[in-house]
């Protein structure tokens, strides 16, 4: 190994170390709603104390504004810090909604309304009755972000279906009006998707500008699917089939589907999210069910083969089999456990994936919920980062090749 390559991996496994996060969110509504899904497969009453447990905790970790909170610092455009609610972090509403629905609580009925009324305080009237809602209102009051809004759509979707708001569903149809309408085209692919980044913003790059999540898309689909299924809204149903045909067409036979329209490995978190958005889609479109269902097949048959270890997924694998991350980071499984406890809970995979749930579960209670964090941030990390950016832009400027 050479000496610059030396440098950098003690750069990386010291001064880039993944920071310790306590209590993401994300890892407690995902864990909380395949526990949900779980019980109501298997009516095991150590799913129901499982997900009583976790409800409590979100509930315990909701912001004093009634939002959500990631549990750490990140850029998304601009800075977010710790503590802010974002409009993704929705889906804690959600999954409060469905532990409800499955088992009540005032405590929990509650909590839900502080949330949808975080979605008033911060949802953006557009006119022509449509509605979007900021990514981070606390960094910048702007969408920035699409998917933040479709995460957003989805909790209220659920929530209506429980609770009656008027001023709520008028949001609700303009969250899903404004989506509608900033879905865009390829002319070599069918069906539609959302570029990742607002494109009327002015701070972009040309390649920041173009870039297309295909793994946020399908979450996007997730939540969409979920809210349409509870309290249908106008335009809904076409942009969940128009979305997803889009990213079906970029399956390949062994199920990879891309991260982003650039090279990039597979990270599981987001990719076990194709699986769920496949699933949910083929209930709204009965000549694709079959396919859809197989295609999510594909996905959690590869996560499996190539991820699963025997106690956690690896969460950063490339095309070809090779593991690039090894560490175990809890956020990253949570996603996984709640896509194979929804295939499980519809039929798409056999009971036999239930150790594999288990195992995993295990595995995320076994450190509370709590862990090392690759996509965090921090003042230490972000110096870092500006350091090894200088020092490539003066190597370029002194010794351009």
């Amino acid at each position: 190994m050479s000496a610059k390559n030396k440098l950098l991996k003690v750069i990386y496994s010291t001064l880039l170390f993944p920071i310790y996060v306590r209590y993401c969110s994300q890892t407690l509504y995902q864990s909380l709603i395949g526990c949900l899904r779980l019980f109501l497969k298997t009516n095991d009453v150590i799913w129901s104390k499982r997900a009583k447990a976790l409800c409590e905790l979100l509930i315990k970790t909701q912001r004093p504004d009634g939002g959500f909170d990631i549990g750490y610092d990140f850029n998304f455009g601009r800075l977010h810090k710790k503590g802010d609610s974002t409009s993704p972090e929705l889906v804690g509403l959600h999954a409060l909604v469905e532990y409800y629905k499955a088992f009540g609580g005032e405590d929990v009925k509650i909590a839900a309304h502080r949330a949808a009324s975080w979605v008033k305080t911060n949802a953006i009237n557009l006119g022509d009755e449509k509605w979007a809602i900021p990514y981070g209102p606390y960094s910048i009051k702007e969408v920035m972000v699409y998917n933040g809004t479709s995460f957003a759509a989805g909790a209220i979707g659920v929530y209506l279906s429980v609770f009656q708001d008027d001023e709520l569903e008028k949001i609700y149809h303009g969250l899903n009006k404004y989506l509608y309408g900033v879905l865009d085209v390829n002319i070599d692919n069918p069906g539609k998707f959302w570029y990742y980044s607002d494109r009327g913003r002015s701070d972009l790059t040309e390649i920041q500008r173009n870039k297309v999540d295909y793994y946020h898309q399908m979450q996007q689909i997730e939540m969409h699917a979920m809210a349409e299924l509870s309290f249908s809204s106008p335009l809904q149903k076409e942009m969940i089939l128009d979305a997803t045909k889009h990213v079906a067409n970029l399956q390949e036979n062994t199920g990879i589907i891309p991260y982003y329209n650039t090279p990039t490995p597979i990270h599981m978190w987001g990719f076990c999210s194709c699986a769920s958005g496949f699933i949910y889609a083929s209930q709204f479109d009965i000549g694709m069910r079959e396919e859809y269902l197989e295609r999510a097949r594909r996905v959690i048959k590869w996560i499996v083969d190539y991820s699963w270890t025997g106690d956690y997924f690896y969460p950063i694998v490339e095309k070809d089999g090779t593991v690039i991350d090894h560490n175990f980071y809890v956020r990253s499984d949570a996603w996984v456990f709640n896509t194979m406890a929804l295939a499980i809970n519809e039929g798409v995979i056999e009971n036999d994936y239930l150790e594999i749930c288990e195992k995993s579960y295990l595995k995320i209670e076994s450190v509370n919920f709590s862990g090392i964090e690759n996509h965090a941030s921090n003042l230490r990390i972000r110096l870092v980062n500006r350091m090894l950016q200088n020092a490539a832009t003066i190597k370029k400027r002194v010794w351009p090749k």
